[in-house]
């Protein structure tokens, strides 16, 4: 604390433009939080799962299930959301305002990583453009696991910065938490270890200078590997006790139906890593969706790549930053081309850091007068092009208020007596709905071993058939006849009773 007061103290101007971009960047993610933040299907089964931690005592060991049969998340994500739903009891819009204070917090972090590299001009230019970024605005006032990998990937980083920095080895201990955190944030992060592994061997080479050093460098390198291993336990425990079920989803993704999972053969996924670069990476996260930007962009972003990669071969000069970047991106790009399925946004929040750093350091490398105005004039136009793609110029879907007032309206209709409850929609399911129900006190009752009287159906489809309808909640229910439908928040409301001959 002392130090960064010291530093406020001598670069005042600095610090104001620093603060400046923090609360820009933080207004961004903050503002009408819970008006923008999604609250589905997901978002509800997750606040149910920590609803249970806080007042059942039950700590689960896993976290959220991926799209891919029976694999799980770690739980990690689930105990970072226990802290703020704790402080202002369960309320989900604190677990989005965490996302959005971490989405803040990671452009500090390339704030300092930028200015500790390439300079203040760097700094300036990568924490910008990543704040402005509307993917990175729209996954950080959103609870949800992916969203906090991109903090957890930089803190990484940083860790094997601080060994170089300092010669202090102790700070593999936060490089080997930030990657356990950011594979349980999403499994695609685990391209992050190869990557690690780079740097790790790299610094195993400059530890055996000394061999007081290569000693603390094993020892903390073990320690770190405890501590990821410690992290990565509660998935494994529950493998024990669930007959290896994640194990098994692991094994069947990797190396079963290899046609539609994974193609293990580098050199028939390099075809993936183009699109993967100028679409997924530059065209999503920074050139906001510009296709005349996004080929500049593509192209400007692996200069400092190749201009550090030519400077070892002509002067033998290793520039760790830039080198430490490209093996970042191209180990990601490779590490993503071999997944054969459709790459989404939020599968690159362990890489997406990279390029916004790679660009900020053309500052540095393009000093001359000329170079220095084209990449300001770069700058205003990727601003203003993202920023005339704001989400925030959308009208907020105010999901959570929605799920609140329709919870409160079949409460309401329910006539204080018990209910059961469905939910036809083609792209959610009821968790949402199931959440605030019970937090209200009127927990559905569950067919087929508690049947009531009534059957409040809620139908968010076009065609609302529920009669019938082949959904389990609807169809163990029994047969049954409308009482009465309404529309109400955009969705239609039925009541069903029992049909009687």
């Amino acid at each position: 604390m002392k130090k960064i007061i010291r530093w406020v103290g001598s670069n005042k101007q600095e610090a104001c433009i620093f603060f400046i971009i923090l609360l820009v960047s933080g207004s961004l993610r903050f503002y009408k939080i819970d008006q923008y933040m999604f609250f589905l299907g997901d978002e509800g089964r997750d606040a149910l799962i920590v609803k249970e931690m806080l007042t059942e005592r039950h700590i689960p060991l896993i976290g959220p299930p991926t799209s891919i049969g029976d694999m799980y998340n770690g739980p990690l994500y689930y105990y970072m959301m226990s802290v703020p739903m704790a402080i202002f009891w369960l309320n989900p819009v604190a677990a989005a305002g965490m996302v959005a204070l971490v989405g803040t917090l990671t452009v500090g972090l390339i704030y300092y990583l930028a200015r500790e590299w390439f300079g203040k001009s760097a700094a300036v230019i990568s924490s910008v453009l990543y704040s402005l970024s509307p993917v990175n605005i729209i996954y950080s006032h959103s609870s949800w696991n992916p969203n906090p990998a991109p903090f957890f990937a930089l803190l990484a980083i940083i860790g094997f910065y601080h060994i170089r920095k300092y010669q202090d080895f102790r700070w593999l201990l936060l490089s080997g938490l930030a990657v356990a955190f950011a594979i349980q944030m999403h499994y695609l992060s685990l391209i992050l270890l190869p990557i690690a592994g780079a740097l790790w061997i790299y610094e195993l080479a400059k530890a055996k200078i000394n061999k007081k050093n290569l000693k603390k460098f094993i020892v903390y390198t073990i320690l770190a590997v405890l501590l990821f291993a410690i992290l990565m336990s509660p998935p494994v425990i529950f493998d024990f006790r669930h007959g290896f079920m994640n194990f098994h989803a692991f094994s069947k993704f990797f190396f079963g139906d290899r046609e539609t999972t994974v193609n293990l053969n580098i050199f028939n996924a390099l075809g993936r890593v183009y699109p993967i670069y100028t679409h997924n990476l530059i065209e999503r996260y920074i050139s906001g969706e510009n296709i005349f930007t996004k080929g500049f962009l593509s192209i400007a972003i692996l200069l400092p790549v190749f201009f550090a990669v030519g400077r070892i071969f002509k002067k033998k000069i290793l520039e760790w930053p830039t080198l430490t970047l490209g093996v970042w991106l191209i180990g990601g790009l490779l590490g993503l081309s071999l997944y054969k399925q459709t790459i989404y946004d939020h599968y690159l929040g362990f890489l997406n850091p990279a390029p916004f750093l790679l660009i900020g350091s053309l500052s540095k490398i393009l000093a001359g007068k000329y170079f220095k105005w084209g990449m300001i004039i770069l700058v205003i136009i990727v601003s203003a092009i993202n920023i005339a793609r704001n989400p925030l110029f959308t009208p907020p879907n105010n999901q959570l208020k929605k799920t609140q007032e329709i919870s409160k309206n079949i409460i309401a209709e329910s006539g204080n007596k018990p209910f059961n409850f469905a939910l036809i929609a083609e792209h959610n399911y009821d968790a949402a709905y199931q959440y605030y129900l019970d937090l209200y006190g009127y927990k559905p009752k569950k067919v087929p071993f508690e049947i009531t009287d009534q059957l409040f159906v809620i139908c968010e489809d076009k065609i609302c058939k529920p009669v019938g309808h082949p959904k389990y909640e609807i169809a163990a229910f029994g047969w049954s006849k409308i009482d009465w439908e309404k529309n109400t928040n955009g969705v239609k409301l039925f009541k069903l009773s029992h049909f009687q001959l």
